[in-house]
């Protein structure tokens, strides 16, 4: 019999296949699709637009956007369970035997170069902003490399 950490990191990774493996399907037939000349690819600013009329690309664009679905269901589900699994006995107190395991959190948006980072405490926090930096720098020098 699985060791139960091991069963529920087992279904952690057939949780997040099916979002994965459609992205990738997705993206596969997109890039079918431009290599058979059935879409265009363009770039506006730094984000490539794709275009297209045929069967193959719009089957792309449908995976990519059940891909996210999934995905979000996914974190739904995983969320959901997680908020199950650590409520303890009655009232909601844990258990004795039981370790409080804290969880930190952190993410970074960017808004064209502009990073807004956000986390569960200061020290994540202040990792996702120098993150978000790194990735607008990144993100201008690519773009720089592609207009010069």
């Amino acid at each position: 019999m699985a060791a139960p950490g091991r069963l529920e990191g087992t279904i952690l990774n057939l949780r997040t296949l099916a979002p994965v493996g459609l992205f990738i399907a997705g993206v596969a037939c997109i890039a079918a699709s431009v290599a058979a000349g059935e879409a265009e690819v363009s770039l506006l600013i730094i984000f490539p637009v794709f275009s297209g009329s045929s069967g193959l690309f719009l089957l792309g664009t449908a995976l990519v956007v059940f891909s996210f679905i999934a995905g979000f269901m996914a974190l739904m589900v995983g969320q959901a369970e997680l908020a199950g699994a650590t409520s303890g006995p009655a009232g909601g107190a844990p258990a004795s035997g039981d370790a409080k395991r804290e969880t930190k959190y952190g993410g970074v948006v960017l808004i064209g170069p502009v990073p807004i980072a956000f986390g569960s405490d200061r020290s994540m926090a202040l990792a996702m902003l120098v993150l978000g930096i790194i990735l607008a720098i990144a993100a201008l020098v690519a773009l720089a490399l592609l207009l010069g």
